[in-house]
C-alpha cells in the first residue's frame, strides 16, 4: 500500500512526522533486542561450556593416575576399530562444526582471510542493520529511512566504542577475547558510516529546510564529525594500520573525538544526544580501568619500589630484543599485556601489545615469589621496535628504561583438559606456545593435568635465534616428569645454515637458564660480558628445512589416546598449513566416527590475517 504522502505529493504532515518518528523508534529498539538475544546467546554457550569444562577437570584424573602402561591395549589406541560407531556421532558433528566454521577462511581484500563465523557475524550484522533501515519504508521511499539511518548508526556508536575496548563486559560475558573483538569493531564502524552517508545523502537530495541549513551551528558539526569518521575510516584500512600504526593511532584518537564531541552537538539539538552520550560514557570508563591497572601494576603510588617501574631491555640477537619487567601481578600463560617505554616512544603514553613469553609460577610450583619477571621477545622491524633495538644495541646506553605495563589481556586456551597438545610456531610466535610448554610441564609435575604428550615445533629462519629461547626450552623440556612425554623439534629453514656447527660454538646467558630468574636483578651487566654456561641440546631436535605440518599432526592424532588440541602463533603460511591439515581426512567426521580423537584448534592472530 502506498503511503498517502506519496500520492498526494505535498508536504508530510504532523500525522505523517509522528509516523515516521514511530518507525524510527521501533526499529532502534528491535536492532538493540536482536543484538542483545545475540550477545545472551553467546553467554550462555560460554558459561555452559566454562562449568562443564570445570566439572570435566574434576572428574578428570591426574597425570598419575590417568596414563596407562604403553604397552597394553587401551593406551594405544581406545575405542578405535575402524568401524563407525554411533555414540561418537556428537564428537563427529562437532568436528564437522569446527572445520565449517572456525578453520575455512574466506579471502576478503589484501592480505586478509576471514574465517567462516567471523563471516557469518559480520553478515548477520549487515543484515541486521540493512533490515531494519529499510523495512516499513512504503517501497523504500526515503522519507522513511532519511533519517533512520542516523538513529540506527548512532544507536551503535557505544557498541563499537565498547568493541574495541580493551577491558569490556562483552569479552566477560562472551568469551572473546578483545583482539577478536576488534574484527567486528572495524565492520560495525564501517557499516555505521554507510549509514551515515545514506542520512546525509538523502536528506540533502530531498531538500533542507532552514532549520537544517548550514548556518546552523549544529548542522556544521554533523558535517565535521562525517567528516572525521570518514577520514579515521579511510586511515583505519589495513594497508595503512599495519605500515604507519603510530601515525594511525594517533590520528585515530584524535578524529574520533571529534566525531564523537561534534556527533553529540550535532544530535542534541533535535533531542536524539542520548544515542551518543553512552558511547563517551564507555570510552571514559574503559580508559579509567585501564588507568588503574597502570597504577596498580606498576606501584605508582611507592616512591621507594624504583623496581615497579623499570624494564630491563637485553639485547638477544641483531634483531631481537628480550625485554623484562618485574612486577606484583599475575597472568595466564599465552596472554599479551601493553607495554609502555616513554624514553623510547615517540609519544609518552604510547602503548603496544606483546605477548608474554614467561609464566607467573617457577616450574617445580616451590619458589614463586609475589613479584614475578614478566619476559618480552621483542623483533626490531620498524617505529617503537626498530628504537627499541637500536637503543639495546648502542654502546653505553642504560640496561634500565622507565617502564609501565597495562594488562594482562587475551584468553589463551586451558589445554591442561587435553591429553595431546601439539604447539606451532614460527619466529617471535613462540612467544605464545613456550609459556603454555612451560605450564603444562609445571601442571604435570603438580599432578593437576591430563596431558600425556606435547609436540613442540619452532619454525626459525636463522640458528642465531636459537638464543633466544633455547636455555628455557631445554629447563622446562628435562624439568617433565616422566609421566610426560614431549617431543620438541626445532625447523631452521634459511640457506646455507649448519645448524649444528653454530650450537658448537653458540653461548648462552645465565639470565635465560631460569624462567623465573629475575634479569632486573643483573641489569648491571653487559649483555657481552654476561657469563656463559653449557646447554644439554639434546633436550629439543635441530633439523634443516621446513617442518611437515600434515605429518607431524596425522601421527599426534593417531597416537592421542584423549581429546587433541592443535595451537599455531607465527606468520601466515604456517597458521595455512595447519589449517589445511586440521580440514583433511585427519580430523574428518568420518575418522571421528571411526574413533579417531577430535581436535580443537586454536590460532594467536590478530583477527582477519592471512592464513
Amino acid at each position: 500500500m502506498v503511503h498517502p504522502i506519496l500520492s498526494r505529493g505535498a508536504s508530510p504532515s504532523e500525522a505523517d512526522l509522528r509516523l515516521k518518528a514511530s518507525y524510527n523508534h521501533q526499529s532502534v529498539e528491535q536492532l538493540w533486542l536482536f543484538l542483545t538475544a545475540v550477545v545472551g546467546l553467546l553467554t550462555v554457550i560460554n558459561w555452559s561450556r566454562r562449568v562443564w569444562r570445570f566439572y570435566a577437570k574434576r572428574r578428570a584424573p591426574g597425570v598419575q593416575a590417568n596414563i596407562l602402561e604403553k604397552d597394553t591395549v587401551e593406551a594405544v589406541n581406545p575405542g578405535r576399530t575402524g568401524k563407525v560407531a554411533l555414540r561418537n556421532t556428537p564428537s563427529a558433528f562437532a568436528s564437522l562444526f569446527r572445520i565449517v566454521c572456525f578453520r575455512t577462511t574466506i579471502p576478503i581484500g589484501f592480505s586478509a582471510v576471514a574465517s567462516v563465523s567471523e563471516t557469518a557475524f559480520i553478515l548477520g550484522y549487515l543484515g541486521a542493520l540493512f533490515g531494519w533501515l529499510f523495512v516499513n519504508t512504503s517501497d523504500a521511499e526515503s522519507f522513511f529511512f532519511e533519517d533512520r539511518a542516523a538513529h540506527l548508526a548512532s544507536s551503535q556508536l557505544a557498541l563499537i566504542v565498547a568493541l574495541a575496548g580493551k577491558n569490556n563486559v562483552l569479552s566477560y560475558l562472551t568469551g572473546v577475547s578483545h583482539e577478536k573483538l576488534n574484527v567486528l569493531h572495524r565492520a560495525a564502524a564501517r557499516s555505521c558510516l554507510v549509514l551515515l552517508w545514506i542520512h546525509a545523502i538523502t536528506r540533502s537530495a530531498s531538500g533542507l529546510p532552514a532549520k537544517f541549513d548550514l548556518q546552523n551551528g549544529w548542522m556544521r558539526c554533523g558535517v565535521v564529525g562525517l567528516a572525521a569518521f570518514t577520514i579515521a575510516t579511510i586511515l583505519s584500512l589495513r594497508i595503512i594500520r599495519v605500515r604507519f600504526f603510530e601515525f594511525f593511532f594517533v590520528t585515530h584518537l584524535i578524529l574520533i573525538a571529534i566525531f564523537l564531541i561534534c556527533g553529540f552537538i550535532h544530535a542534541k539539538d533535535p533531542g536524539f544526544g542520548n544515542y551518543i552520550w553512552p558511547a563517551l560514557f564507555v570510552w571514559g570508563l574503559e580508559r579509567g580501568v585501564r588507568s588503574l591497572k597502570l597504577v596498580w601494576n606498576n606501584r605508582v603510588w611507592s616512591r621507594s619500589d624504583k623496581q615497579s617501574r623499570v624494564a630491563t631491555v637485553e639485547h638477544l640477537t641483531s634483531d631481537t630484543v628480550r625485554l623484562t619487567l618485574r612486577r606484583h601481578m599475575h597472568w595466564k600463560p599465552g596472554q599479551h599485556a601493553y607495554v609502555i617505554l616513554p624514553s623510547v616512544s615517540k609519544l609518552p603514553t604510547e602503548a603496544h601489545p606483546f605477548t608474554i613469553s614467561s609464566i607467573p609460577h617457577s616450574l617445580d610450583g616451590v619458589n614463586d615469589h609475589a613479584d614475578k619477571d614478566l619476559v618480552f621477545l621483542i623483533r626490531g622491524r620498524s617505529g617503537f621496535t626498530q628504537r627499541l633495538l637500536e637503543h639495546a644495541g648502542r654502546k653505553g646506553s642504560a640496561p634500565t628504561v622507565p617502564a609501565l605495563i597495562d594488562g594482562p589481556y587475551g584468553s589463551p586456551p586451558d589445554l591442561s583438559i587435553f591429553s595431546t597438545c601439539i604447539l606451532f610456531a614460527g619466529g617471535s610466535g613462540v612467544s605464545y606456545t613456550l609459556p603454555l610448554l612451560m605450564d603444562l610441564v609445571r601442571r604435570a609435575r603438580s599432578g593437576t593435568s591430563s596431558v600425556q604428550r606435547i609436540f613442540f615445533v619452532w619454525v626459525i629462519k636463522e640458528p642465531q635465534h636459537l638464543a633466544w629461547i633455547a636455555s628455557v626450552l631445554s629447563t622446562a623440556v628435562l624439568s617433565a616428569p616422566s609421566t610426560l612425554e614431549i617431543d620438541s623439534r626445532i625447523h631452521v629453514t634459511g640457506k646455507s645454515v649448519q645448524v649444528s656447527e653454530y650450537l658448537k660454538n653458540l653461548d648462552y646467558e645465565n639470565s635465560s637458564s631460569s624462567s623465573s630468574e629475575s634479569a632486573s636483578r643483573r641489569s648491571s651487566e653487559s649483555y657481552e660480558s654476561k657469563k656463559t654456561e653449557t646447554i644439554p641440546y639434546t633436550a629439543f631436535k635441530t633439523k634443516e628445512g621446513r617442518p611437515d605440518v600434515h605429518r607431524i599432526i596425522e601421527d599426534a592424532v593417531t597416537m592421542a589416546t584423549g581429546p587433541v588440541s592443535v595451537d599455531v602463533a607465527g606468520p601466515a603460511p604456517l597458521a595455512h598449513s595447519v589449517r589445511a591439515a586440521l580440514t583433511s581426512e585427519i580430523t574428518s567426521p568420518i575418522a571421528v566416527l571411526k574413533g579417531r580423537q577430535p581436535v580443537t584448534l586454536h590460532v594467536e592472530t590478530f583477527g582477519m590475517v592471512k592464513g
